[in-house]
């Protein structure tokens, strides 16, 4: 069952990394885009450790969350100025 959650979580991220780099979508949806891949990118780390029975990679997943956090929060700063 953690197989279908990862191959799901695969499909999802194509999916925002094509809203990420298409013409289509305006700067606020790049940035949701960017905020949702952050997110199941994290899921996937966690599932990944889970998988492998390997308990370090939650401590990549936090540090990452956190970079992700601070990020968006100075991207959305950047384009309030």
């Amino acid at each position: 069952m953690i197989y279908v959650t990862v191959y799901m979580l695969l499909l999802c991220i194509s999916v925002m990394l094509y809203r990420i780099v298409s013409k289509l979508s305006d700067i606020y949806d790049k940035v949701l885009a960017f905020n949702n891949f952050s997110t199941q990118a994290i899921l996937l780390i966690t599932a990944m450790s889970i998988i492998l029975n390997n308990f370090f990679l939650l401590d990549i997943a936090l540090l990452y969350a956190s970079i992700s956090f601070v990020s968006t929060i100075a991207l959305m700063r950047l384009m309030l100025l």
